[in-house]
């Protein structure tokens, strides 16, 4: 009973194994270089897009301040006239209705809220 028949596997030879792992030192290698050109090609491709990108903001900043500047002015304009009205509806109470109907002197800018000017940016505002 002590004497068992265990069949070994057959062991691949040395040679064969030595050739599976270069094969596969090879594939590794080759999978690196591959992993490097298509990562600069990449990088390549996004330093160019940023550069296209930078162009054009430094283009259209100008134009989006002017914009920007235009419309703090007209939204000044704007809460001056919201403002009348709303102390209109105060005083006439026939328009008065018409001010509750739409919330006039909930548009208004309440205080402590602070300037309009305050989000703006420093090149916007003129401050440095």
């Amino acid at each position: 009973m002590d004497n068992l028949d265990h069949p070994t596997p057959a062991q691949p030879e040395l040679g064969d194994l030595q050739a599976q792992y270069d094969s596969l030192q090879q594939l590794v290698s080759s999978l690196l270089l591959v992993l490097i050109v298509i990562s600069g090609t990449l990088s390549i491709f996004l330093l160019r897009q940023w550069r296209f990108v930078k162009a054009d903001l430094d283009e259209r900043t100008p134009q989006a301040a002017q914009m920007l500047m235009e419309h703090t002015n007209n939204f000044a304009v704007t809460q001056d006239f919201v403002k009348k009205v709303a102390e209109y509806g105060r005083t006439h109470p026939d328009f008065g209705q018409i001010a509750a109907k739409y919330h006039l002197s909930d548009m208004l800018v309440k205080p402590g809220s602070g300037a309009v000017t305050s989000s703006l940016p420093a090149a916007v505002t003129g401050k440095k």
